[in-house]
């Protein structure tokens, strides 16, 4: 495993669904918070999944979001990864490969209860 860089804890505040052009439902769950070395983070985790589909124990998700770093300057990040339902529960662990505005690439380790509403893990080098 590559060397670990720092962590996040990310608050939802709210989401939307929609539906694309296959029928299937997309959840856009939108996170404010803070991350190590980011700054504030904002930031939208999105599922699509079909209907018949919606009690799945797994699945990909993507990451859209931007960090507003000390300097002023501000840092996109795209990343794609999978999610898994604990057993039992409203949890999630999701591990997402993220590449950033500024060339960089990290891979952030976490899991989402919905319990708390909080999204939060650790962030890799790469």
């Amino acid at each position: 495993m590559s060397e670990q860089i720092g962590e996040f804890t990310l608050k939802h505040s709210g989401c939307t669904f929609g539906t694309n052009s296959e029928g299937e439902m997309i959840a856009n769950n939108n996170f404010v918070g803070e991350a190590t070395g980011f700054g504030p983070v904002w930031g939208t985790l999105i599922t699509t999944e079909s209907l018949s589909e919606m009690n799945a124990s797994s699945g990909s998700c993507q990451w859209v979001g931007v960090a507003f770093l000390d300097d002023g300057s501000e840092l996109g990040g795209i990343g794609n990864g999978t999610w898994e339902k604990s057993s039992g529960s409203h949890k999630w662990d999701i591990v997402m490969n993220v590449n950033l505005s500024d060339g960089g690439k990290h891979r952030a380790e976490g899991s989402l209860d919905l319990e708390t509403l909080i999204y939060s893990g650790k962030i890799y080098q790469g």
